[in-house]
């Protein structure tokens, strides 16, 4: 059997078994009507039209960001009562209406819905997103609309009325994720084959490790553009290891082409432009030459990333305002700071997010190979193409590590690539050491079990939230027995929305948003408390009694915090409350 052909099967294998572990979830967490016996109680449900009217249209600011809260709250020094009025609870039901599981997957929707194409208004004004993912899901869109699968509405309140018909513009978007995930199973297989001397079997084993991440099962199963960076930056990697090795000019343009790609896919990705001088000084290039392809090759790179976002450009002369609303409220998220609580919490996601045993073989793995790569340095032998992986890598890492502080286990997402090159390196390492190949099957399928248990919790956690009797439901009918109990006042440490509060009774109940530090005086003004796992615990709470609807867990830990779907909460009840 041929190379070519024996590469092609292995391709298609992966591709099947990527589908196995990419889509039986992909419905998870999508807004429905099932919420409404909880948000309504006994009273009748509003019409969508109702709703949109007491909530109001978003107003249409073209200084304002797309994911830029319209109506912030003025202070969370006391707690603030947000249902007080039937705006305020169209508000919150409009959320549940719209909204999914996950908290970012919605600012994808509103920059589409803040665009216009037969008015020419192309603007997402939401720019951490780029527009290599915001115009593709839009295309997505247009293309579902065509085929008769998903319905498009100018009108709001039809949404409301049928909030599983919006539900489809999220799975459209979490297909395009999906197969820029089949892509880059691909590629760790092209990358890793190409590292292990050209074991294919080695690039299938690190292929089946990746796919089976916690990371990786996480985010193919969500409508955000990170994985897609990662594959474009492995792909960009594969083009500078081709060029690296043959000097052809073809594929150093490839390679700036995709950094571009990889920064037009999401801000984030910018570490990816280091493989150009890295590429170029593997070649033994006068510094001249070396260069002369880096500032071209970065110009190559903003040309295509300036395509793929024409807004930044345009926004510079014509509507500056915007660009400083979209990437201030993005800024005011991460903060350099706390170096050492971010290195703890950097490795701790970084264990998360690869599963330990892959983690702990591919940091292993990694030293081994990095010194071997600098042994060679001197010989005059194939260049140590291994950095043009490590050299973004340990950028990405450096950024990650700077920015960690304080992060909820969603922060693990912008470790996608690092995760995604332990799991090369553990198995190059592998192949390397292991003489005989059969001698090394062993640690590799250590390696594939070990990584596949950890990741199949995640992608059993995203099939549950795709069945009826979710988690939420779960604490949603838990906190229904206890207002009809006679509690009345419920503090959280959110605004409501179906990711960070199960559906609520919005007419019964006196929702609080609590300080993010109360008080003993505060929390003894509420019956019940609620929060996500993940979030900062309730102090002085000594009067609430612990009451977990959900099945225990060992050491009451999130087993999955990097993931929203079939999230666990905590909730806390007043003693006399304990048993409604």
């Amino acid at each position: 059997m041929s190379r070519r052909v024996q590469s092609a099967l292995i391709a298609l294998g992966l591709a099947a078994a990527a589908a196995v572990a990419f889509l039986p979830g992909l419905r998870w967490g999508l807004p429905s009507r099932a919420a409404d016996e909880y948000l309504w109680g006994d009273r009748r449900p509003w019409t969508g039209r109702e709703i949109q009217d007491l909530a109001g249209d978003r107003p249409d600011d073209p200084a304002r960001g797309a994911d830029v809260d319209v109506d912030p709250l003025e202070s969370r020094e006391h707690p603030v009562l947000l249902n007080q009025s039937d705006a305020r609870r169209a508000a919150i039901i409009r959320r549940y209406r719209l909204y999914t599981y996950q908290p970012d997957e919605m600012i994808t929707m509103m920059a589409l819905a803040s665009m216009r194409p037969s008015e020419g208004r192309l603007d997402p004004k939401l720019y951490q997103y780029g527009g290599l993912w915001i115009y593709p899901v839009g295309a997505a869109a247009r293309l579902g609309a065509a085929a008769g699968w998903l319905t498009l509405e100018g009108d709001a309140a039809w949404y409301l009325d049928h909030p599983a018909e919006f539900g489809k513009f999220y799975v459209a978007a979490r297909l395009y994720t999906v197969l820029w995930a089949v892509i880059g199973v691909w590629a760790v297989f092209a990358l890793t084959r190409k590292l292990a001397n050209g074991c294919a079997i080695a690039g299938a084993v690190a292929s089946l490790c990746a796919m089976a991440m916690p990371v990786v099962i996480n985010m193919a199963h969500e409508a955000k553009p990170h994985l897609p960076a990662a594959t474009i930056m492995l792909l960009a990697v594969l083009a500078a290891m081709r060029y690296a090795e043959s000097g052809r000019r073809a594929w150093w343009i490839a390679t700036a082409v995709l950094c571009g790609a990889a920064f037009g896919m999401v801000l984030s990705a910018w570490p990816i432009f280091v493989v150009l001088p890295v590429m170029v000084l593997l070649r033994r290039a006068g510094w001249e030459e070396a260069l002369t392809r880096t500032v071209f090759g970065g110009l190559i790179g903003a040309g295509v990333y300036l395509a793929t976002n024409p807004y930044i450009a345009i926004n510079l002369f014509v509507n500056r305002a915007v660009l400083e609303s979209n990437f201030g409220n993005s800024l005011a998220m991460y903060e350099i700071a706390r170096l050492r609580e971010g290195a703890i919490g950097a490795a701790w996601l970084v264990l998360e997010g690869t599963s330990p045993v892959l983690a702990v073989f591919g940091a292993g793995g990694a030293v081994w190979l990095a010194w071997r790569w600098v042994r060679r340095r001197a010989s005059a032998g194939r260049p140590a193409i291994g950095w043009l992986l490590a050299a973004p890598v340990l950028l990405i890492l450096a950024q990650f590590v700077a920015l960690a502080a304080g992060k909820p286990g969603e922060y693990g997402r912008f470790a996608v690539l690092p995760d995604m090159a332990l799991g090369i390196a553990a198995v190059v390492a592998v192949r390397r050491r292991v003489a005989h190949l059969a001698h090394g099957a062993i640690p590799m399928l250590l390696l594939v079990v070990m990584t596949a248990a950890a990741g199949s919790e995640y992608l059993l956690g995203f099939a549950r939230d795709a069945s009826a009797g979710d988690s939420r439901a779960q604490v949603a009918s838990q906190l229904e027995a206890y207002v009809r109990s006679g509690a009345r006042t419920l503090g959280i440490v959110a605004e409501p929305a179906p990711y960070c509060l199960p559906p609520v009774d919005v007419f019964r109940w006196e929702i609080y948003l609590l300080p993010p530090d109360p008080d003993a005086a505060t929390i003894a003004r509420m019956d019940v408390l609620v929060r996500p796992w993940g979030t900062r615990p309730f102090a002085d709470a000594a009067e609430l009694a612990s009451h977990r609807p959900d099945p225990p867990r060992l050491l009451e830990l999130d087993t999955r915090p990097i993931s929203w779907a079939d999230k666990r909460f905590d909730v806390q009840v007043r003693r006399r409350m304990s048993n409604p």
